[in-house]
């Protein structure tokens, strides 16, 4: 196998782990106020929004829209270096 191949690999491992370990159910925590993060609802899947505590519901902010089902949220993932 190529170096660049086995790289490629490790990568996309890397982000299936992110993307299925990190997940916080809002029955245990929920995120602070504000912040920005990956919310999941089963309608909606997966979205960028935050949890407004004052208005008691997450919000999507890209489109505006309230997210009233949302089961699970995460922080962002770090940002790419560039080289």
């Amino acid at each position: 196998m190529s170096t660049e191949k086995s790289k490629q690999e490790n990568k996309s491992n890397e982000l299936y782990t992110l993307l299925t370990t990190d997940w916080v159910d809002v029955k245990e925590k929920m995120p602070d106020s504000g912040k920005c993060v990956l919310i999941y609802s089963k309608d909606g899947g997966v979205a960028e929004g935050a949890y407004l505590s004052a208005k008691g519901h997450f919000e999507q902010w890209r489109w505006n829209a309230i997210q009233k089902d949302v089961t699970h949220w995460m922080g962002l993932p770090k940002p790419p270096t560039c080289s």
